[in-house]
């Protein structure tokens, strides 16, 4: 059995003693295949699956009707496989699923301080920093500043989800922030 052009549903290696198939397994061969014929089109995995499945179930109902096993051709994969009447019956198990991994409890008690650490440190370091390189070269401050940033963002990126050091990338990312604002506001000052 396997869908041909356009389509319609090849039953193939009749042989002379075969039954005729059922009208309404005819039918449902026929809605099959128009279906099965558009598996190109961008379907999703869930879809191609019920494809696969409907198409096993009417080939273990051909297998019964016909009293032999059948070669079903799966549209999807390409695959041939030999399904048996006792397949039609037989329930598809779905594959199991991994077991989600319980969450632990966000560290708030011991995770804010070292935020809160971090954030003092980078913006006392920062400006610090700034202010020297403003009185000695000037306006260059800026470029520095924006250089750190731009050094420091990939580093905070990257350590944003590993459970001790996010703590240490939002503290920084908050003192390079307040640094700059205390910087920005040192400049309104005559």
């Amino acid at each position: 059995m396997r869908v041909a052009d356009g389509g319609g549903v090849e039953i193939s290696g009749r042989r002379p003693g075969d039954p005729a198939l059922p009208a309404e397994l005819r039918a449902a061969l026929e809605e099959w295949g128009e279906v099965a014929a558009r598996t190109d089109v961008a379907l999703g995995q869930e879809q191609r699956d019920l494809v696969r499945m409907r198409g096993r179930q009417l080939a273990g109902r051909c297998a019964e009707a016909l009293g032999r096993p059948v070669d079903f051709h799966d549209p999807i994969t390409g695959r041939v496989e030999i399904v048996s009447g006792r397949l039609a019956n037989r329930p598809v198990i779905p594959a199991p699923r991994a077991a989600a991994v319980p969450r632990e409890p966000t560290p708030w008690a011991t995770g804010l301080p070292i935020s809160a650490f971090f954030a003092v440190f980078t913006a006392v370091v920062v400006v610090v920093l700034s202010t020297a390189v403003r009185d000695a070269f000037g306006a260059l401050w800026v470029a520095a500043d924006i250089l750190v940033a731009a050094g420091l963002a990939p580093s905070l990126w990257l350590m944003r989800r590993v459970p001790l050091w996010r703590w240490v990338a939002i503290g920084v990312a908050a003192g390079l922030v307040g640094a700059w604002v205390c910087l920005l506001v040192s400049l309104l000052e005559p």
